[in-house]
């Protein structure tokens, strides 16, 4: 192991810092929250199991066109995007200066050739004042190692789904305070979404993501349709339909249409 230390800055939200481990460079907050983290060499593979997590919505067979990533860090799945899908275009939204500087100066993002555009904005003003769709909103962002209050809003979410393409996705990565920081989110999402999410956690992480669709989604071939997008896009997305089918019940979310999703 040879990690090192390649960069750090004191800022009134705490310490960024960059750090290296051969060809693996990595972005954390106070040494705490690792929030991206990519191959030098290889912008089409993702390191990081959470950051992989995310694009579980893949599976559906969806082929996004335009993207919203609210949260950039240093930008390691709009660089994945754009490794594995030159042709999507993609708005990054960022809230620290700091870290949008970071993300241009050490994780090469955005890079210049790609379809992708960084913002230094607040997520909220951001989607409110932007007539663009997008086909997949990507939302990772937190507070005080938490998922802000707001995020859950259903201000904020309708904002979203108004954003959205015809068959559209929303997934949230939420980091819960506690239990009811947690039950709350899902509920309004579940809420705002009339029941089109499912739920999705990280394996080794807090985070709990929730999938939120404009429509739902055809299960019935998920057997086919996740197998090729896998092939497509070079993940391993059959763990995480498991752990769908397992944190799922009928009743809950999507399954309230479907049924007991197939096995």
């Amino acid at each position: 192991m040879n990690e090192k230390l390649i960069y750090q800055q004191a800022t009134q939200d705490g310490q960024i810092q960059v750090w290296q481990d051969d060809d693996k460079r990595s972005l954390w907050f106070d040494r705490v929250i690792l929030q991206s983290e990519i191959f030098l060499s290889d912008p089409a593979v993702l390191p990081n199991e959470a950051n992989r997590a995310m694009l579980a919505h893949l599976m559906f067979g969806q082929r996004p066109q335009n993207i919203l990533l609210a949260g950039c860090g240093g930008g390691a799945i709009a660089r994945w995007f754009n490794a594995r899908s030159p042709q999507t275009q993609g708005d990054a939204v960022e809230l620290s200066a700091d870290v949008a500087e970071v993300a241009k100066e050490w994780f090469d993002f955005p890079n210049k050739q790609s379809h992708w555009q960084l913002h230094v904005a607040d997520i909220r003003d951001f989607i409110n004042e932007s007539q663009k769709i997008y086909d997949f909103i990507l939302v990772d962002l937190e507070e005080d190692q938490y998922s802000p209050r707001w995020l859950s809003d259903k201000r904020f979410l309708k904002a979203c789904k108004n954003r959205l393409s015809e068959h559209g996705v929303l997934t949230l990565n939420i980091i819960p305070k506690n239990a009811q920081h947690y039950t709350e989110a899902l509920w309004n999402i579940r809420q705002v979404f009339e029941h089109r999410t499912l739920s999705l956690p990280v394996s080794g992480h807090d985070n709990q993501l929730i999938l939120a669709f404009k429509q739902a989604p055809d299960t019935s071939q998920i057997k086919t349709t996740s197998e090729a997008a896998a092939k497509h896009w070079g993940l391993k997305l059959a763990p995480y339909w498991r752990s769908i089918q397992q944190h799922n019940p009928p009743g809950s979310g999507i399954c309230l249409s479907h049924g007991t999703l197939p096995t």
